[in-house]
């Protein structure tokens, strides 16, 4: 040994160190440390020496290759040295991780250390005690895992660590430790410690993973979102975004290869209360696997519907939003992760396109979030637009259901507000068009609506569009015809003409170089084009021509250039069948316009159509052009001037004409039917073009006594031959023309026109057909969803309400009855389909939302006093609907609750009364009182089923409105409202996650249900009616629900620790078992008594839901009882079946010999009890 080595092992740790630090410096220090551990010294010296080049080895400075040298030189002394080397080593890593003297993330020789550990034998002292290799190894890990790690070894050391083979429970608790140390890394740094912990989790700790990983993502985003300005000062949330985007790449690439990664994740995400931003980042991920697609899809879709349900309970429900808390709105999660899908998330994409049309294919309002992320994802990234949108029209082109609307709408979104993108998918929209004829008719309108702007754009696309029309307009399929006359005139009202445009252009596509892009002669040989083709349609049948004219007066509001060829096509039309002598009646020549056929009788020309739009155009030109109207205005004026002055005669129809099914009956039924049509035409503008003069008065009178004969004459000639013949579509008297003569015949706030208003009023039956008219509109705008047209709609119908109100508050006004009917049906249709525009609707109908409320209020109070009922409960409906946007709730139960104090209500107008009560203390309270008064007091009238009949009862009742007659349908009401309560607590039970005071909130309102419950069970409602069904539900479900409010608490970790939930379950307990159940028992013995009774005239359908829903009844009970059992052994303390007898349940059997011998003596089955049961509703 040289002297300089004899010197070093005479030296300190600390002088060592300077000694080597000075070699590292004069780079001899990798040869000086070969040389020293392979000769033949004291160990102990080399251990030191060891020790010390590690210690150098946590230098920042030091050179890379240097240090991965002396690593190699280390590792090579350590795997042939002794033990104690290896303790050594431990020891100075375990002393500088806690005083934080490494810098560097060089572990491996630590690494190095531990798997050397576990091959040998000797046992190792330490701290006193002895320890094997394995041992003592476990032990360094629990010591390393329990020390504060510095942030910039996490990721070296946390690798060190995972490249172990260590024991299960060893792994874990290093998983949990790093998992745990994430948030001590920069964001850069933690996809790859997340792809680490990935490939550690094939080893057995796949939970662990995917919770700490979750866990750190979600407590990092939350803490962003936070902060003030959005932005953390050393996390920005663009770099968290990408941190997160990359470590879903690595989860995603890591699932292929270990799929039991993948079924934990979606058992975690399943099990969460609620979705993150990331998890469902991860979801939409894993959505991209085919083994995981489908559920991972599934349980997405179920969170939807999950916050949808609970955003609408929290809103309706005082107990829900007082137990839970408000859950963040589903769409805004979706929001953040389309934002993110943009900021480094690209690769969930596909998986927001998946999940979109998942949710498109739900009928409820989670379509909405579906069509949503649709919208933004085609707006937002290039690169699934192509997907988007043929998946998208390969759905509209191949729907068959004409009520599927979902995909339609969206497509119609999409195209309105991008049409420059559509361009790039000229080519699919070119091969889509020959199936677009082919698809429903609704359907294909809102395609067309979508496309044709693309058209201007694209002259192939328009060329093609063109041919298919073409072809389409001459089809054997008659709707594919209107969607050709749908198509082109959509086009003519995108092809707007320029200013020069003049009556003599007679271009045509053959004319002009249509493939150029669009000009004012390409728009003008287009039009032309489609003109001469709408011409020939109008050679086809009725329907066809009818669409064509239906379309004019649209094409003419948005392209007013075309005026010239629009008014001489019309003047063409109108000129065939107007009688140019004006001494010869009628103007018009009705039987011109019919088809005669060996076996039926067709409408050829529809006249009423072609006038309406004749009126329409002439309207909207005259205003620009007066001169270009003269011809046809002349035409006009003369039809409705000789109009009035025809008769039935006149028309070829007088009363001893034959209206029978054949033959000339067939042809005088079809006439009288359009000329009613034609005469509602000219009935509106006679009103409008009159402007309220006396002589046009005059003419309304004569035109409507005309069409009201033909229409008495059609009702006595069918009369007692089944149906009557009807229109097929809307009244052609339009709903602008009805508010307008309700105003003239109702609001009379025009004195100078008291001649005409008094030449209306002395017209007999004129209110009477106004308000079928009225009526006819409103059951078309029922089905009809289109919200271009919703807002004048809304002004119309909120005029029309204003005439309505003004109507009923006249005392003794005529048809108040039908009129009150019509004003809750008006408020109904705006509130249902057309809610974007309530507020619009109420101003209309009065100065503000909060007037109108009044005015309905005022009258719902007259109504009431007059004890007018009928009307009563419409102008309860009214106010119902509107006492949510108008904030009216408790102005609303002040004044219902006043109204249970009268016993002279009618029983529909009680149990509406009832109804709404209770639906609205639903919303503000949680109180029960109501339900059990209201209870009793059905009690007392329909008796006690425990009582005999001859037995007295108390005949006192709190609330009058519950009567003899009224009491049955009451009970329905406050069992249904019941079942919403038990429905509330039972969704608010299956959520979880509550604290003690929620849990005893919850177990004192389900004692309230009880108590109410228990009322209801001795009531003795007759055995056949809705409400024992009800009821029947209602047991099950509240025997159900606690059930699984015992469950809960069984599970919880330290029962006996919550004092005062365990005393709201005994107490709760205590209820059922001392009264409930007793009367469950006598409830389901009355019902079998009342069979007997009754000389078993009981409808089959009504024993078949009872075979059923008794069975139901009882498992429930010993379900609750089974569990009842496990929690008082678990309690040990407390008998929680102390007032249970548990044998009685058993004692209900379901005899199926007996069964069987019931159903065949009523083989009628629940289709021939209903009828019986709707003309007891309408006599009522």
């Amino acid at each position: 040994m040289s002297k300089s080595e004899n010197k070093l092992k005479e030296l300190s740790l600390e002088q060592k160190y300077k000694v080597l630090l000075k070699k590292v410096q004069s780079g001899t220090v990798v040869e000086y440390a070969t040389n020293y551990l392979s000769k033949d010294v004291d160990v102990s010296s080399k251990t030191d020496v060891a020790v010390t080049i590690a210690a150098i080895l946590g230098q920042e400075d030091l050179v890379k290759q240097v240090a991965d040298e002396l690593v190699a030189v280390i590792c090579k002394f350590i795997s042939s040295g002794p033990t104690s080397c290896l303790r050594e080593l431990s020891n100075h890593y375990i002393h500088s991780i806690k005083q934080n003297k490494i810098t560097t993330g060089n572990f491996e020789i630590l690494g190095n250390v531990l798997l050397l550990l576990a091959e040998r034998k000797e046992k190792i002292s330490c701290d006193g005690e002895e320890f094997t290799s394995l041992e003592y190894r476990s032990h360094l890990v629990n010591n390393i895992c329990n020390i504060r790690w510095n942030s910039r070894i996490v990721l070296a050391l946390g690798q060190a660590l995972l490249d172990l083979c260590l024991s299960d429970k060893e792994m874990s608790f290093v998983i949990d430790k790093i998992t745990s140390s994430l948030c001590l890394l920069q964001l850069v740094e933690v996809p790859q410690m997340v792809h680490s912990l990935l490939v550690a989790a094939s080893k057995g700790c796949h939970k662990n993973v995917v919770l700490g990983v979750l866990k750190f993502f979600n407590d990092t985003d939350a803490l962003q979102r936070n902060d003030e300005d959005g932005n953390m000062a050393s996390d920005p949330a663009s770099d968290l975004s990408q941190a997160e985007g990359t470590s879903l790449l690595h989860i995603s690439f890591a699932v292929k290869h270990d799929q039991e990664l993948g079924k934990t994740f979606v058992q975690q995400m399943k099990a969460a209360k609620a979705l993150s931003p990331f998890t469902c980042g991860l979801a939409l991920s894993l959505a991209q696997h085919d083994r995981f697609s489908e559920q991972v899809l599934l349980s997405l879709k179920s969170a939807v519907v999950k916050s949808v349900k609970s955003a609408s309970l929290w809103k309706s429900s005082k107990f829900v939003s007082s137990i839970m808390k408000e859950e963040p709105n589903i769409n805004s999660l979706l929001n953040k992760v389309l934002l993110k899908s943009n900021e480094g998330w690209d690769h969930v994409t596909e998986g927001l396109i998946k999940l979109g049309f998942t949710l498109m294919d739900c009928a409820g309002p989670e379509s909405d979030s579906g069509s949503y992320i649709l919208e933004e994802c085609y707006k937002v990234h290039m690169h699934c637009r192509k997907t988007v949108f043929t998946e998208l029209l390969n759905r509209v082109v191949t729907s068959t259901p004409l009520t599927d609307t979902n995909n339609t709408s969206l497509l119609l979104k999409i195209c309105k507000r991008s049409v420059q993108l559509l361009l790039a998918h000229s080519n699919k929209l070119k091969d889509s068009l020959p199936n677009i004829p082919l698809i429903p008719l609704s359907n294909a309108r809102t395609v067309l609506q979508a496309l044709v702007p693309v058209m201007r754009y694209d002259s192939t696309f328009r060329d093609a569009a063109i041919l298919v029309f073409k072809k389409s307009l001459f089809s054997k399929s008659p709707d594919s015809r209107r969607i050709a006359v749908f198509g082109f005139t959509e086009m003519m009202k995108k092809f707007k003409v320029g200013e020069n445009y003049s009556q003599s252009s007679q271009l045509s596509c053959s004319q002009v170089q249509v493939h150029l892009l669009v000009t004012d002669d390409i728009n003008e040989a287009v039009c032309t084009e489609i003109l001469l083709l709408l011409k020939r349609g109008l050679s086809q049948q009725g329907t066809i021509r009818s669409d064509i004219y239906d379309r004019l007066p649209g094409i003419l509001s948005q392209n007013c250039k075309l005026y010239p060829m629009l008014l001489r096509l019309l003047d063409d039309r109108l000129s065939a069948v107007y009688e140019e002598d004006t001494g010869i009646l009628p103007p018009l020549k009705l039987g011109d316009c019919l088809s005669v056929l060996p076996d039926q009788t067709l409408l050829r020309e529809p006249l009423m159509d072609m006038l309406r739009a004749v009126f329409k155009c002439t309207d909207m030109v005259r205003n620009r052009e007066p001169e270009e109207c003269v011809k046809l205005d002349d035409m006009l004026e003369s039809i409705l001037c000789r109009a009035a002055k025809c008769d039935l005669e006149d028309w070829d129809l007088d009363k001893a004409a034959d209206f029978s099914a054949s033959g000339v009956g067939a042809r005088n039924t079809v006439t009288a039917l359009s000329l009613i049509a034609t005469l509602e035409v000219v009935l509106e503008n006679v009103l409008r073009r009159g402007r309220g003069t006396s002589e046009s008065g005059e003419q309304f009178k004569k035109v409507f006594r005309q069409m009201y004969s033909v229409h008495e004459l059609l009702n006595e000639k069918h009369s007692g031959r089944g149906k009557k013949p009807a229109r097929s579509g809307a009244p052609y008297f339009s709903l602008s023309g009805v508010d307008c003569l309700l105003q003239y015949l109702i609001v009379n706030d025009m004195s100078e026109h008291e001649e005409f208003v008094g030449n209306l009023k002395t017209v007999s039956n004129l209110l009477t057909w106004t308000f079928g008219i009225l009526s006819e509109h409103l059951k078309k705008l029922t089905g009809d969803n289109n919200l271009e047209s919703s807002k004048e709609i809304s002004f119309t119908l909120g005029s029309v309400v204003k005439s309505l109100i003004c109507h009923l508050k006249v005392e003794k006004s005529l048809h108040r009855e039908q009129a009150s009917s019509l004003l809750h049906r008006c408020v109904q249709t705006i509130t249902s389909y057309h809610a974007a525009w309530l507020e619009e609707f109420c101003e209309t109908a009065a100065e503000s939302m909060s007037d109108m409320w009044n005015q309905l209020s005022l009258l719902f109070d007259s109504s009431v006093l007059s004890e007018d009922f009928t009307e009563s409960q419409s102008l309860l409906v009214c106010l119902n609907l509107l006492q949510t946007p108008c904030d009216k709730h408790q102005p609303l139960e002040d004044s219902l609750t006043a109204l249970l104090d009268h016993a002279n209500l009618s029983s529909g107008f009680a149990r509406d009364v009832v109804s709404v009560l209770l639906a609205s203390k639903r919303l503000s309270t949680t109180d029960l009182s109501l339900h059990v008064s209201l209870s009793r007091d059905i009690l007392t009238v329909v008796g006690d089923i425990e009582v005999e009949e001859d037995e007295t009862l108390d005949t006192e009742v709190q609330h009058k409105v519950v009567t003899e007659n009224s009491a049955v349908k009451v009970a329905g009401v406050v069992v249904s409202s019941l079942d919403t309560v038990l429905s509330d607590i039972e969704w608010v039970t299956q959520q979880g996650h509550k604290d003690d005071d929620s849990s005893d909130a919850l177990c004192q309102y389900l004692m309230d249900a009880g108590s109410v419950l228990g009322v209801l069970l001795t009531c003795k409602i007759p055995r056949s009616s809705p409400p024992i069904d009800l009821l029947s539900r209602a047991v099950k479900k509240f025997y159900n629900t606690f059930t699984l409010l015992i469950k809960q608490e069984s599970a919880r970790d330290k029962v006996s620790d919550h004092h005062d939930v365990l005393k709201s379950v005994e107490q709760l307990a205590r209820q059922v078992g001392g009264s409930t159940n007793q009367r469950v028992y006598s409830f389901l013995i009355y019902l079998e008594q009342r069979e007997e009774e009754s000389g078993g005239r009981v409808g089959a359908a009504t024993i078949r839901r009872q075979a059923v829903s008794v069975p139901g009844i009882v498992y429930a009970i010993e379900q609750t009882e089974r569990n009842l059992i496990i929690l008082s052994k678990k309690l040990g303390t407390v008998d929680l079946m102390e007032n249970f007898k548990r044998s009685t349940a058993r004692d209900f059997k379901i005899e199926m010999a007996v069964l069987e011998q019931k159903l065949n003596k009523h083989p009628e089955d629940e289709g021939t009890e209903q009828p019986k049961k709707k003309k007891k509703r309408n006599q009522e």
